[in-house]
């Protein structure tokens, strides 16, 4: 065989492998959309307190068999007995700040809260927690205890992994 064939197979062989090889990754991180809430699980990681300061971590799981990616704060609503909503300021201040965050199968990330428990004699109790993914409507309801005073709570951006509170 000639050297400029040689060169032809060896180029034509490169092409191949990179069409096969390449393209397919591209195109499945170019698909990768947010998170919807049917994808996704969320459930708490713990929570801890000192002088009145209850700190939350909130874990997101990707249940389905596709990738997604979240970034930004979730959003949140707390319901008393009876479903009965609970007035509820959701503060956007805590770190880490909005990233990109890409849910692989069973890929989980995380956002914390924290809120004041002794500002008040009698501060409103939450039974259950709504959460939604940043840029969704819709949400998740999970049994969730919080003692948020004057009803605000603080909250992060979510993060990859799963992290305590």
């Amino acid at each position: 065989m000639t050297t400029g064939r040689k060169v032809l197979l060896t180029a034509t062989m490169a092409t191949v492998i990179v069409m096969v090889v390449i393209t397919p990754i591209a195109l499945h991180a170019a698909t990768t959309g947010p998170c919807a809430r049917h994808q996704l699980h969320v459930r708490s990681n713990g929570t801890q307190g000192a002088a009145g300061t209850i700190y939350g971590a909130w874990v997101f799981t990707n249940v389905s068999t596709d990738p997604c990616t979240m970034s930004g704060y979730p959003s949140l609503a707390l319901y008393g007995k009876g479903g009965r909503p609970i007035p509820t300021t959701v503060k956007q201040d805590l770190q880490p700040g909005p990233t990109d965050v890409t849910l692989r199968s069973g890929g989980s990330a995380t956002f914390h809260t924290t809120y004041n428990e002794v500002a008040e004699p009698r501060c409103p109790t939450s039974f259950v927690m709504q959460v939604a993914p940043a840029g969704s409507t819709k949400a998740l309801f999970i049994p969730a205890t919080l003692v948020p005073c004057r009803g605000i709570v603080h909250i992060s951006a979510v993060q990859a992994g799963i992290h305590r509170a």
